[in-house]
């Protein structure tokens, strides 16, 4: 009698065991789903990095398509984030973002706190002056003032003009005022990003680029602290493919033909 009951006892168990082997297989355990990824813009870049609705509606823009579509190679939904730049390095050592959109290793304050995603795009800051005015080449003498944004910094070449006296910043708000200023003509030679130039410029003939200032290499950041490691960036951010990731009204920028050098 022990022995028929040892038996069923056995048989049982393997029986147990068979329909939860069956019942995970028909029915596979479901991950709870991660919470999104916290996106951080800055509110001073200019269109069509990015775009604020007057009406109050949701921002929009290159910056945080392209930031958003990192985050789907990732697998996460995403909400965003506008911040002053200055505070970008602050949020990201108290731990309230995830990714950082549109930035460079050479102009984020503390590149230490991130890991940076391959490069998606480049991006050139250029010259621009009324459509007759003369071009600055690589070899030629920087205009003795040009209109800048507070705060932005425009290569190695722009920075010892700057710091020798050489050339003198007219410093305004946004690049949509340096626009302004030089199609107005209250200053001679701005520099703006190129895409930002071909956006205000649309159907305009009074103000051309005139020649590169600097160039950089556009991705997205991670802080090393956080839950997505340097590997998984690097691969996701390697999965964009340009221009057909984007929206399509984006796409013209990134095919805009870059202007004199």
């Amino acid at each position: 009698m022990n022995k028929r009951m040892a038996m069923w006892g056995i048989t049982r168990f393997w029986l147990c065991y068979l329909f939860l082997t069956l019942l995970l297989i028909v029915f596979p355990a479901v991950a709870p789903a991660a919470a999104p990824l916290r996106l951080v813009v800055s509110d001073s870049l200019p269109p069509p990095y990015l775009i604020l609705d007057e009406g109050g509606g949701e921002a929009k823009g290159l910056a945080i398509d392209l930031c958003r579509k990192v985050a789907e190679r990732l697998g996460r939904d995403t909400t965003v984030r506008l911040a002053p730049p200055k505070r970008l390095p602050e949020l990201v050592r108290a731990g309230e973002v995830d990714m950082v959109c549109h930035v460079a290793p050479g102009w984020y304050a503390y590149p230490d706190d991130l890991w940076f995603g391959r490069r998606l795009y480049t991006a050139d800051s250029v010259f621009i002056a009324a459509q007759g005015a003369p071009s600055i080449c690589d070899q030629c003498s920087l205009p003795a003032e040009v209109a800048t944004v507070i705060g932005y910094e425009y290569g190695d070449r722009m920075r010892q003009g700057f710091d020798s006296g050489a050339v003198s910043r007219r410093d305004v708000r946004s690049e949509e005022n340096v626009f302004r200023l030089v199609q107005h003509g209250r200053v001679s030679y701005g520099i703006i990003s190129e895409y930002t130039f071909h956006y205000f410029a649309k159907g305009l003939r009074d103000v051309a680029i005139k020649g590169s200032v600097a160039r950089f290499n556009i991705t997205v950041g991670v802080p090393r602290s956080g839950s997505i490691s340097e590997a998984e960036l690097k691969i996701a951010s390697a999965a964009i493919r340009l221009p057909q990731d984007v929206a399509p009204e984006y796409r013209a920028y990134l095919g805009a033909p870059a202007g004199p050098r």
